[in-house]
């Protein structure tokens, strides 16, 4: 273990520290058991959607207020908003990094980070990729056989690993070093947020070496390593959080099978009550009034989601079901079976109007405007606030819907099989890393 390690694992344990200190001390002056955004980024939370109340106490702060871990805490579509306008955030860590992946922040404004984003990973490349994309998702439920499975390590992880590479070119004699790669890497997005254990952070960093090789020499390498680190999370999250929700809805399932075009709706619900990242971690550019606060150039805000969609469905219609008893809901452009990816109509690219992966124009059904309230799920919050993490979504979207399709095509059936578990250290994306499940006798017509 070398002396730049042994600092480095001291500095983690120190602002860990830090975080269970202010979590559980009460404020001088302010009412209440400690620092809500502390409890939440600490990552040890036991209530899934809501993170032991920590989401309804930031909320309960006010849309601006200041940690006692020197962070500006925004909250509320206005306060994001004006944020947005006049501070010019980059995404930015909070805590060390042993192998940082993210580009820093001002070359995050200088080198069209965002563009290249959705050049390697938006609607259109995913749309190329879409027979490919498909083609994964088949093989890898096809390796699956009836009874007991681990829906997160047997089916979500394997698959991400084999879209991404087809999305990311990554050349067949690399393609099994670059899904370790992705393993080791899992806990990147969190780590910005939470310092995780010194031997995780060491496979962390081993992980982002290794994707940083295979990209080292290529026009978009930055765009590359982002997509994979952080865009591959996206979407194994997101899928997991979809197959989550089938555990107990069987006519649910029953209506994947019938209906691929239905793997749309259910991605889009779950993308809204589950936005891939719950807090985003930035650094302002430039001084700012929000909500009454002043913030100055170089201060780190974290934009936090404190509204949680509840049981509300696509179209304020209650539960999963509801997405497919909404009125008039109709799937986005080309399902599978089609030669397009199941849902990118509109278009990633088209970030500076503030849209993403919507199916109209900013106030228009289907669409999903980054920075502001126009959703589609009555009451959630839109999926990411940060343009270039939206970016993410395309790829993440496609995955998880063909992911589904290829599952129920193959099995008539998923039921619940044991504990779920998540992630501790994972406040940002409250991740899965463990789904049982039993899936049932495979199709065989």
């Amino acid at each position: 273990m070398t002396a730049a390690t042994n600092a480095l694992g001291r500095e983690l344990q120190l602002v860990h520290a830090a975080q269970w200190l202010y979590a559980i001390n009460a404020e001088p002056f302010v009412p209440g058991a400690g620092d809500p955004y502390a409890r939440l980024v600490r990552g040890f939370e036991s209530g899934e959607d809501d993170a032991g109340g920590a989401l309804a106490s930031i909320a309960e702060r006010g849309p601006v207020w200041r940690s006692r871990l020197d962070t500006w805490v925004v909250t509320g579509p206005a306060a994001v908003r004006e944020l947005f306008a006049g501070a010019e955030p980059a995404v930015s860590a909070a805590v060390p990094q042993a192998e940082a992946w993210l580009p820093d922040p001002e070359r995050q404004r200088t080198t069209g980070l965002a563009r290249d984003l959705a050049r390697r990973g938006g609607t259109r490349a995913v749309g190329r990729s879409a027979g490919s994309l498909r083609e994964q998702a088949g093989q890898v439920a096809a390796r699956l056989g009836p009874g007991p499975v681990d829906l997160v390590g047997d089916f979500a992880e394997p698959l991400t690993a084999a879209a991404y590479a087809v999305i990311l070119d990554v050349p067949e004699e690399r393609r099994a070093a670059f899904a370790a790669d992705l393993v080791a890497a899992a806990p990147a997005v969190d780590a910005l947020l939470c310092p995780q254990t010194l031997d995780t952070t060491r496979r962390l960093a081993a992980g982002v070496r290794g994707l940083r090789e295979l990209f080292a020499g290529r026009a978009h390498a930055e765009a590359d390593l982002v997509l994979a680190v952080a865009g591959a999370r996206a979407a194994a999250d997101l899928l997991g959080d979809a197959l989550r929700g089938l555990l107990d809805r069987p006519r649910e399932w029953e209506l994947l099978r019938s209906d691929p075009a239905h793997a749309a709706r259910l991605v889009a619900e779950v993308l809204h009550q589950r936005p891939p990242w719950r807090a985003c971690p930035l650094v302002a550019h430039a001084p700012a009034e929000v909500a009454g606060a002043r913030i100055e150039a170089g201060d780190s805000v974290t934009v936090v989601t404190t509204t949680t969609a509840g049981t509300a469905g696509i179209d304020g219609v209650d539960g999963v079901d509801g997405a497919s008893r909404a009125a008039g809901a109709t799937a986005p452009a080309g399902t599978a079976g089609t030669a397009e990816p199941p849902s990118t109509a509109g278009t990633a690219e088209a970030l500076n109007t503030g849209r993403v992966a919507g199916a109209g124009g900013a106030g228009e059904p289907g669409a999903i405007t980054v920075l502001g309230e126009d959703t589609r799920t009555s009451g959630a919050p839109a999926p990411l606030p940060v343009p270039a993490c939206a970016t993410l979504l395309p790829a993440a979207r496609a995955v998880a819907e063909y992911g589904l399709v290829a599952l129920a095509a193959r099995f008539p059936g998923v039921r619940p099989g044991g504990e779920v578990v998540r992630g501790r250290r994972a406040p940002l994306t409250r991740r899965l890393v463990r789904l049982p499940a039993r899936i049932g006798e495979e199709e065989t017509r």
